[in-house]
């Protein structure tokens, strides 16, 4: 099965479900990371094109940490995401690339704007991929994938419907979330936050909620058509 997965910033992705999909990658799935925008705005010493590098090189140090089957760098603006028919197309095509069976992206209810963007941007490319007179560099694809949304930073807003264990994959999480040397120097410096802390504790809780040491939590939308899938490590 493929599987695209799509973060908004450089880190989101292992922040969220690195577990899951280092979980894809060992149950032999072909998993894509696409990140939206190219984190090109956080850091205190600079610039916009330095940082924007640095990201790009921590985010492909994270997708083979992971074992993904390719990094797609979509290079947008950092927190100026929007659902225009340029990025709409450039979602699109990430789909047709990546040949996606599933889409999983962020929770529409997230409360950064570029997470809901993305969301948005990617769960309407579901339908759009597999629509022929669509043109775009990949060709369509035979029929739409199955769309899940992720969960979002700390939880907020989230009520989780299935929840996948990533117990026996959580060191190897922390060793792609702790590739974004740069993010986690951002966040301690404008919030006193360790992304490596951050992550065990949403992981440990969201393993609470399921009975098992560390989880990661998902939904899948309502939406039609729709077409049953055999994810085995989803639990409810």
């Amino acid at each position: 099965m493929n599987i695209i997965f799509f973060g908004a910033h450089p880190d989101d992705l292992e922040i969220l479900c690195a577990g899951t999909i280092a979980a894809c990658v060992a149950r032999g799935h072909t998993v894509w990371m696409a990140v939206a925008t190219n984190g090109n705005v956080g850091s205190p010493t600079l610039t916009n094109a330095e940082i924007a590098a640095t990201r790009h090189a921590e985010a492909e140090a994270a997708a083979k940490t992971l074992g993904a089957a390719g990094l797609i760098w979509m290079n947008e603006n950092d927190e100026f995401l929007f659902d225009d028919e340029r990025t709409r197309l450039k979602f699109v095509d990430a789909v047709r690339q990546a040949k996606a069976d599933v889409i999983v992206t962020h929770n529409p209810n997230d409360y950064h704007p570029d997470h809901i963007a993305c969301s948005k941007l990617a769960s309407d490319a579901r339908i759009l991929s597999a629509v022929r007179l669509i043109p775009t560099a990949h060709p369509h694809l035979a029929k739409s994938p199955e769309l899940f949304h992720m969960d979002s930073i700390a939880g907020l807003r989230f009520e989780p419907q299935f929840f996948v264990d990533v117990s026996p994959h959580f060191e190897l999480k922390q060793r792609a979330v702790q590739c974004h040397h740069s993010q986690n120097a951002w966040l301690k410096a404008i919030f006193n936050t360790d992304l490596s802390h951050h992550v065990q504790v949403q992981s440990a809780f969201r393993g609470l909620q399921c009975g098992v040491a560390y989880a990661e939590a998902f939904v899948q939308p309502v939406y039609w058509p729709r077409t049953a899938i055999s994810l085995p490590f989803l639990t409810r």
